[in-house]
């Protein structure tokens, strides 16, 4: 197997930044696919119709996967999987994040640049997020981790753009990495690391390819944690903690919208 090709396609833009954010998950886990008799269930969670990348991932280091999203995962997801012949690993089912079906069903739930393009009905940030990040937690066993890649907010200038060329013109919000680890903290032990300056700038793969080089080489090292634009890690599920009861008004199925926020 290509371990080039597999990553991009797995992570699909901005490689050399969103990448990393695999070997961070494979070094600060502990749930190892490798050494447990079963192997340990995953819940990716997709946005709108996902295309499947983490959970191709996943499946190649020998996890069971349910890959979701909120529309049912495209054939095009399918097809990428059996090319890579680890389809009989994955499940697909249609899941909306705010109405997860499950509780302490698995080992592992993950997600990728998910947060900042959802909204409901009447709620915009951080009702929804909160809600969703409850409800990924309800469906982990006692002592699952959730595994995040995430745009974190960055520098007005990342902002900038955003507001003007990217999704921050559909109402996406993004928060800085510090508040996105409040948001997450509540529910257990959050491992974390913050990525990229320049990367999400290039008009190429080819240029994002080298920005990001110049942001692990130099960029990071001569900067302030809050100027990056990635923020991934790893939350905990406290083995006693019991998630937040919902309110009536968040009983039932809402109307969710998801962009693919970068």
């Amino acid at each position: 197997m290509n371990r080039a090709s597999l990553i991009r396609d797995s992570i699909g833009w901005d490689v050399a930044n969103w990448s990393r954010c695999l070997s961070f998950w494979e070094k600060h886990s502990r749930v190892d696919a490798r050494v447990d008799a079963a192997a340990p269930s995953v819940l990716e969670i997709g946005f709108g119709g996902t295309h499947g990348g983490l959970s191709l991932w996943l499946a190649t280091k020998g996890f069971q996967v349910v890959c979701s999203g909120l529309e049912e995962p495209s054939s095009a997801a399918r097809r990428l999987h059996a090319e890579y012949g680890i389809s009989d690993a994955i499940t697909y089912e249609r899941i909306d994040v705010l109405s997860i079906p499950y509780v302490a069903a698995f080992d592992i739930v993950a997600f990728k640049s998910l947060l900042p393009g959802m909204t409901t009905s009447g709620d915009s940030w951080p009702v929804p997020q909160r809600n969703a990040i409850s409800n990924m937690h309800r469906a982990l066993k006692p002592g699952g981790e959730l595994w995040f890649a995430e745009n974190a907010a960055g520098t007005r200038i990342h902002n900038f753009f955003r507001t003007h060329f990217g999704w921050g013109r559909k109402g996406c919000s993004y928060l800085p990495s510090e508040d996105a680890v409040g948001l997450l903290s509540a529910f257990g032990t959050v491992d974390y690391t913050t990525l990229g300056i320049l990367g999400g700038f290039g008009r190429s793969e080819r240029q994002r390819r080298a920005l990001g080089a110049v942001d692990r080489a130099l960029c990071e090292r001569v900067t302030p944690e809050g100027w990056r634009y990635i923020i991934t890690g790893i939350v905990r599920k406290n083995a006693g903690m019991r998630p937040r009861e919902k309110r009536p008004e968040e009983i039932g199925t809402p109307n969710t919208v998801y962009h693919a926020a970068h």
